[in-house]
């Protein structure tokens, strides 16, 4: 594993510092430990080659130690050997305001991740929570919150039940808009937020077609394309931009962007959570 001591000096530093938008102030983040039975974990290609269990958790754990450097008040929750996607926490509920709803996700398999999730924001006491009911079946990784908006995907994992009843919980509070996501597997393994008006987006046929259906519907935002599809998907925290390392123009052009804007650029080795469908913004759950 690469020492990142120097990395997490420094960015522990500047987590202290007041940053671009009030949005990705996160005062609070929860992570989860990698389950044993990660190898296992649910994918939609097989890889060219099996999930090194040992790097994983080593890739895992340099990103949770990341987290843990900028946000300085991150619980962690332990795995559960039963569910291989588990430290996939993401995806288990949406935290946005006073407001925490936790999701009924949509493959089976991984239903009954949410229950220590919905157990710790109850011992934490600070949020309203709300239960999504079925019919309705959502991911974390289909909804974008921007801070004035809410996107969320229509996916295979994500229905159109959810975001009736998202509209209702956020009612006169924040507009939930629908995005049709095609062939990906959620909407932000196209999408991610760079800045307050500012989205990156995969350049390829489906990145464009998401492009336009946000457009159609909002003009607040430009995007930054870039051409590698697991590169659309960033963390932004604070003054700090977290990319995917290994995507050397997507990561060009993502350091360009942090350059211009004057943040932080950290890449960071996810080639084994890629494996699992995994992601930047899938392993936490931020919130102020």
């Amino acid at each position: 594993m690469r020492s990142y001591s120097s990395l997490i000096t420094l960015l522990t530093a500047s987590a202290s510092l007041l940053g671009a938008t009030p949005h990705f102030y996160y005062n609070h983040a929860l992570v989860r430990q990698m389950s044993d039975s990660f190898c296992a974990s649910l994918h939609r290609e097989e890889p060219e080659a099996p999930i090194d269990l040992a790097l994983a958790r080593q890739q895992h754990e340099a990103y949770s130690l990341l987290i843990r450097a900028l946000i300085a008040d991150t619980a962690t929750i332990g795995q559960d050997p039963e569910h291989p996607d588990c430290n996939f926490i993401e995806d288990t509920a949406i935290l946005v305001g006073e407001d925490a709803v936790v999701c009924r996700m949509g493959a089976p398999e991984r239903r009954g991740e949410e229950q220590a999730i919905l157990e710790t924001l109850l011992a934490q006491g600070r949020h309203t929570l709300h239960c999504l009911e079925a019919p309705a079946t959502l991911d974390g990784g289909d909804v974008l919150y921007t801070g004035r908006h809410l996107f969320v995907g229509l996916s295979e994992r994500s229905n159109a039940a959810a975001i009736e009843q998202l509209t209702h919980i956020f009612q006169g509070r924040l507009e939930v808009i629908a995005i049709p996501v095609g062939d990906s597997l959620h909407l932000k393994s196209l999408v991610s937020q760079l800045d307050e008006d500012v989205l990156v987006i995969s350049q390829d046929e489906a990145g464009r077609a998401v492009q336009e259906a946000i457009e159609a519907q909002v003009s607040d935002y430009a995007f930054v394309s870039v051409p590698d599809r697991v590169a659309a998907n960033v963390l932004r925290i604070r003054d700090t931009l977290v990319i995917q390392e290994g995507f050397p123009e997507s990561e060009c052009l993502l350091r360009s962007f942090a350059e211009q804007r004057g943040l932080h650029c950290v890449a960071l080795p996810m080639s084994e959570l890629i494996k699992a469908d995994g992601a930047l913004t899938c392993g936490s759950l931020l919130f102020q």
